[in-house]
């Protein structure tokens, strides 16, 4: 804003995060450069008293005049005074735009330069009021949090002795909330080490009753539909994709959309970057906490369970009518359970149930009497893995289903003729052994995912499912008896069918065994994004047209000991999986089909790979690699790999060793623009069998920092689906590793930080040594092995690149020119070619000695009127 510009400004943020504070900061900072000023604290509920907003009027314009006595009203005369002064005004929690609107508009009109600072819980006020600039208040790091709680604690930035790691988990429990962190470091002052783990194991259950308090007042403003949406999430959506939820919640009539935005606005829930809708852990506490005050003694009055205990006292002891709605438990936390027949008819609120095996583990037996009653006739969300009977109850209303999963059950038939199912939109009954035969769908008009991996004893399917045009996934994988699938479905996104030894005829799509060819007219069903061949043995060809899956990302032949080539793919794919294809000789040439999409390849144990092939594939793998950094929303944030037959490290890795485990670099630029590394390692065909753990084998890096002698460890893990446990020949591995990377960059930047040198961040010149050897976790090896091994002679040669700010500035250049790449480039979404130059002019700064650290600083603040609110986020998460 202008000097002489009037503005407001909007703090915004959770209750508890420290938006007062921040505020009060301010104010004490530059109250002096106004010639008036207020901080009018708790506007929410000074509001609330008799006079209300006419009250807080008169105190704001009396102290921004000086007076020594709050007058009645405000008159004109005041006004015009106001009208020719500088001020600067804090309004502290405002519920509500007529609140703001009447304390800074409708009121009075300020001088020439006058600021208004207003927090607020509610973004949706500061949105409506059209203030100039909104900053959101994240949560502390952890090294701020612990300080804070320490001074509380013991009136210093450290823990005493004996209470590290008491501290670390109080710390750990508030998550970066000031409010939770200070009031439990005064809480706990002075107190016994024993008092402090009784406290701690307290606050696991039941929320300290000042935190929770600050927090409720936010779900106190609002409505009964936005309570419940969030309640649903607190107890059983948190981590959901948000187009799910949104399905459900509108389901149950919740209009689920502008709810979540609006629960999104008031700080109460957050949206991932992969459309997930997160909760911090103590506002789901204090949701938790809410709902066990519904009935702190008896579970059939609260209104949703999730506590393995409640859950088992409700299910065991169901007696009469009771108010549950929702109910999520983990079978293998609450041990055996014995039902009754009308344990669920006596819940005719129940909207969403989910019993479910967290790692399919098993280890609990449920006992279901036959005579099982009807479920709710409200139920959306219907979940039982390993449900024991062979049907369901005869009366089962299946009208509301939203979704419908019976995982690993003995079930044979769902139900009877064709049934209405105008809001089902997924079923998954994978690992039902029993399963013989499948409903008429016809009526199922949203249904999406069709889950039925190892129904063994399926043969056919229904024909409703062929024709259905909202379908886009359909997994039959290890479907033994199935014989026949004829699909029509454009709208498919994902087919799976690997396994299904016994069929014969497959008019459409993927992998099977028999199969000897695939239809050319299979690839007009553009919408494909995935596609698994996995042990089809028999296939021999793919067909030509697989280009046009212009959507295909993750493409999938592994152990296809028949297929001798691979067509051209489209520039979407992001992986490609060719594990164990022992006959394949030729590959499309992927330097020629130019993509940044793809970020893993595979082609291990393909020894007939032709030297062309082989060599395209090193190539490409360059860019592959460097895809992770251009176009990943944090750099490194993606794991980048590419395996193949081959004896070398590839050229373009600047420092690189021939038949040996490490290798020492030497860091030529200062840490800031030290991105993270890249890694690879030549493995000989030699590697013992015991080094494969199932699917996995695992490559494990020391390295040592500007010769300290001090060991640093890492493992990587790698999935090769090769046979037998064993590669037939040397194979080289190229890979980014985020954690590692990360890892590195820190202890580089503790190094930096304490040697002393007045060139802070300074590492040029410095070495770092790497060495790599296969590894093996101890508890998997047997006593002979463990002392006899020798890693160090399966590794053949080792290479790294350190990536610098100006390395990704040359490789994008060199892009440009190579490609001719512009906005309009038919490989790169327009949404990407924006990520690909912000990317470059960041890089461009830093390697100028400027970080992005320093570069996004004034990014901090979130215009209104902005409609890239994601990249202000992403600028304060990198920071």
């Amino acid at each position: 804003m202008e000097p002489n510009e009037f503005g407001i400004l909007g703090i915004w943020g959770m209750g508890g995060i420290g938006k007062t504070t921040i505020a009060q900061v301010i104010f004490n900072k530059y109250s002096s450069q106004y010639e008036g000023c207020c901080f009018l604290k708790n506007v929410r509920e000074q509001s609330q008293t008799q006079r209300g907003l006419n009250d807080l009027c008169v105190q704001l314009v009396s102290q921004l005049l000086g007076m020594k006595s709050s007058p009645n009203a405000i008159s004109d005369n005041d006004k015009k005074r106001l009208s020719r002064k500088k001020v600067l005004i804090v309004l502290d929690d405002v519920d509500t735009l007529d609140k703001l609107e009447h304390l800074a508009r409708e009121q009075m009109c300020l001088g020439a330069g006058s600021r208004v600072i207003v927090t607020t819980r509610d973004k949706q006020v500061l949105l409506a009021a059209g203030v100039h600039h909104i900053y959101k208040v994240h949560e502390l790091s952890f090294q701020r949090s612990r300080e804070l709680f320490c001074l509380k604690a013991f009136h210093k930035s450290y823990p005493e002795n004996g209470y590290e790691e008491l501290s670390d988990m109080a710390v750990r429990y508030a998550e970066g909330i000031p409010l939770a962190l200070k009031v439990l470091g005064s809480f706990l002052c002075s107190r016994s080490a024993a008092a402090w783990g009784s406290a701690l194991r307290k606050l696991e259950t039941h929320p300290d009753s000042s935190i929770f308090n600050v927090l409720k007042l936010s779900y106190d403003g609002l409505d009964d539909s936005e309570k419940d949406i969030f309640l649903d999430i607190a107890f059983f959506f948190k981590g959901e994709h948000k187009d799910d939820v949104i399905r459900f919640l509108d389901s149950c009539g919740f209009y689920g959309g502008i709810g979540i935005d609006n629960l999104q606005g008031k700080a109460l829930i957050t949206i991932s970057r992969y459309n997930t809708i997160e909760m911090h852990d103590l506002i789901q506490q204090m949701g938790l906490e809410i709902v066990f005050k519904q009935s702190t003694k008896d579970v059939r009055k609260r209104s949703r369970l999730r506590n393995p205990e409640d859950v088992r006292n409700l299910l065991e002891n169901s007696k009469g009518e009771n108010s549950v709605e929702g109910i999520m438990c983990d079978l293998s936390q609450i041990g055996d359970l014995c039902l009754n027949a009308h344990t669920f008819r006596n819940m005719p609120h129940l909207r969403f149930l989910k019993l479910y095996d967290l790692l399919d583990r098993k280890v609990s037996n449920v006992y279901v009497p036959k005579t099982l009653k009807v479920f709710s006739a409200k139920l959306r969300y219907f979940e039982w893995n390993g449900y024991p009977l062979n049907s369901l109850p005869s009366r089962f209303c299946v009208e509301k289903l939203v979704e419908f999963s019976m995982p690993n059950s003995q079930i044979s038939k769902l139900w009877e003729g064709t049934q209405d199912l105008p809001n089902l939109t997924r079923v998954d009954l994978y690992g039902c052994t029993q399963l013989v035969e499948l409903p008429d769908f016809s009526k199922a008009t949203k249904l999406q995912e069709i889950m039925l991996s190892k129904c063994k004893k399926l043969s056919q399917l229904h024909p409703s499912i062929s024709s259905h045009q909202t379908l886009e996934q359909l997994c039959l994988n290890s479907c033994k008896e199935l014989k026949s699938v004829k699909c029509h479905l454009k709208s498919l996104k994902e087919r799976d069918a690997g396994g299904c030894s016994s069929l014969k005829e497959f008019s459409v799509s993927t992998e099977l065994n028999g199969i000897k060819s695939l239809q050319n007219e299979f690839c007009c069903f553009i919408s494909i994004e995935f596609l698994s061949f996995i042990n089809c043995r028999e296939l021999i060809e793919l067909p030509d047209n697989m280009k046009a899956l212009s959507r295909l990302r993750f493409f999938d032949v592994s152990g296809c000991r028949g297929l001798q080539s691979i067509p051209e793919l489209p520039s979407s794919l992001q992986m490609l999986y060719a594990d164990d294809c022992t006959s394949l000789e030729r590959i499309f040439s992927l330097k020629a089909v130019f993509s940044l999409n793809r970020g893993r390849i595979s082609f291990p144990n393909c020894g007939r790979l032709e030297e062309e092939s082989v060599n395209d594939i090193m190539e490409d793998a360059h860019l592959t690699i460097f895809r992770n950094v251009f176009l990943s929303p944090k750099y490194f944030d993606m794991c980048g790999r590419v395996y193949y037959p081959g004896k070398k490290v590839p050229e373009w890795f600047r420092f690189r060793t021939e038949e040996e485990a490490s290798i020492t670099i030497e860091l030529e630029q200062c840490n800031y623009q030290l991105l993270g590394f890249v890694f690879c390692c030549v493995v000989s065909q030699n590697l013992p069998p015991h080094y494969f753990h199932g699917s996995v084998v695992s490559i494990k890096c020391e390295y040592r920092l500007f010769g300290d002698g001090i060991k640093h460890t890492y493992v990587s893990r790698w999935f090769l689906r090769v046979s037998k446990r064993r590669l037939n020949s040397d194979h080289v591995l190229i890979w980014t590793d985020p954690y590692c990377s990360s890892k590195v960059l820190n202890k580089i930047e503790r190094c930096s930080d304490s040697d002393g040198s007045d060139d802070h961040g300074c590492t040029c010149n410095q070495n770092i040594s790497f060495r790599f050897n296969p590894y093996i976790a101890a508890k998997w090896k047997t006593v002979k092995e463990r002392e006899e091994e020798d890693d160090d002679c399966y590794i053949k040669g080792c290479g790294v690149i350190p990536v610098y700010a100006s390395t990704v500035v040359d490789a994008i250049q060199k892009l440009e020119l190579e490609f001719n790449l512009n906005p309009h480039h038919n490989s790169i979404p327009p949404s990407e070619w924006i990520h690909l130059d912000s990317l470059k002019s960041d890089m461009i700064r830093r390697s100028r000695g400027k970080s992005i650290i320093d570069s996004s600083i004034h990014s901090e603040e979130e215009s209104c009127g902005d409609s890239e609110e994601e990249s202000c986020r992403d600028s304060e998460e990198e920071r």
